[in-house]
């Protein structure tokens, strides 16, 4: 009976300080480079907008190309 009582004290605090960590873990902060390039974060919005404008522009005429492909085919 002793050792059983031992084992479970030691279990509890052991899922106790396991418990307590999580409840008290910080969140990282996110910022921009978390999620984009760095030089995108860095741009001013009219920058940014020129950017994003530019990469729209390329991936249309890559699209428009393709479908020009398959016409000619």
């Amino acid at each position: 009976m002793r050792i059983k009582l031992k084992r479970m004290i030691i279990m509890f605090f052991i899922i106790y300080i396991f418990v307590w960590n999580l409840a008290n873990a910080k969140e990282p902060k996110l910022n921009c480079e978390a999620f984009v390039k760095e030089e995108i974060c860095n741009m001013t919005p009219q920058e940014q907008e020129k950017w994003f404008w530019e990469l729209f522009r390329s991936l249309m005429e890559e699209e428009k190309q393709e479908i020009v492909e398959t016409i000619e085919v």
